[in-house]
């Protein structure tokens, strides 16, 4: 399997952001649609791997080396079990990935 642009969630969800809620301000304004100039928000997809976005994550903790294969591997493990978002951030005129967020649906049975 090659490295491709398939993103790992459906991208109309980040669509469905509510904002409205968002108490911090930025200038000029943000949102996930405008995220800023030459910036685009968008699920991870595979060839993300080639555009830097183990670099990012790097900058928060030890990644190791990953294969591509690895990397291929847990990326359909991810998309197949539908309770993994992973977000980037690409800087569309550099055509790198400058930040990353993941939201995890955690299964419990404590809490309701």
């Amino acid at each position: 399997m090659k490295p491709d642009e398939t993103p790992m969630f459906d991208p109309s969800l980040l669509k469905e952001v509510d904002w409205s809620q968002n108490t911090a301000i930025f200038s000029p304004a943000i949102s996930p649609t405008h995220p800023g100039e030459g910036l685009v928000l968008r699920p991870l997809c595979t060839a993300d791997l080639n555009k830097g976005f183990f670099k990012v994550l790097g900058q928060l903790t030890e990644t190791g080396v990953v294969s591509p294969e690895q990397f291929m591997k847990s990326f359909e493990h991810m998309k197949k079990s539908g309770d993994y978002y992973v977000t980037v951030v690409e800087d569309v005129t550099l055509g790198q990935i400058v930040a990353t967020a993941t939201l995890i649906i955690e299964h419990k049975f404590i809490h309701s």
